[in-house]
């Protein structure tokens, strides 16, 4: 199931993904890149803490 939702972004943004996204459809691209940010984030949060347990 996809849920819609609306966001507000600045104009230099929304450009910079314009010119990237190329003939991908705009939803499809950005979706993609909050999939590949997220895992990014799960990935620094699992090595932050993995070091902070390593070193107390």
């Amino acid at each position: 199931m996809k849920h819609n939702i609306s966001i507000t972004m600045d104009q230099k943004l929304f450009r910079k993904l314009e010119n990237l996204r190329g003939r991908e459809k705009r939803s499809t691209f950005i979706e993609h890149l909050i999939v590949l940010g997220l895992d990014a984030y799960i990935n620094k949060k699992r090595k932050l803490k993995l070091n902070s347990e390593k070193h107390p």
